[in-house]
């Protein structure tokens, strides 16, 4: 089964836009709010079930605790496991999904998750520290 992959979803979703920053930048906005959409990731140093176990109960807490994958220098590094993340910084949204590289090709492995609300508000301190790339 193909699953939609999160930039996709991300670009036809209802309630976001690309708004055109300066003349050739844009970014994503989450239009409830007009706040800025951030985009990140994270790579695991574990089999990718551990990692949809826990985000198939939303247990992003869980998935803090799974380990990372890093380099010999202790610096973030890339694995096969990785989760995709966007959201909001006072987390009035919140989007992730799992994605395994299968024969050298990132393979999405489950929907998108999409929280809003409530929902979103309890998970974005933990999806922020989950980004890797902040």
């Amino acid at each position: 089964m193909a699953f939609t992959d999160l930039d996709d979803f991300l670009k036809t979703h209802p309630k976001l836009e690309r708004r055109k920053k300066m003349l050739v930048f844009s970014e994503l906005v989450y239009k409830p709010t007009g706040e800025k959409v951030l985009e990140g990731f994270r790579y695991f140093a574990c089999d990718m079930q551990q990692v949809l176990d826990r985000f198939a109960n939303r247990d992003f807490a869980g998935l803090q605790a799974l380990p990372f994958a890093v380099d010999d220098d202790g610096d973030a590094d890339t694995s096969a496991v990785r989760l995709d993340v966007a959201f909001t910084a006072s987390g009035s949204m919140v989007a992730a999904q799992p994605v395994e590289y299968q024969n050298y090709n990132p393979t999405c492995v489950s929907e998108v998750l999409f929280l809003e609300g409530e929902a979103a508000k309890s998970a974005v301190d933990a999806v922020n520290e989950l980004d890797q790339t902040r």
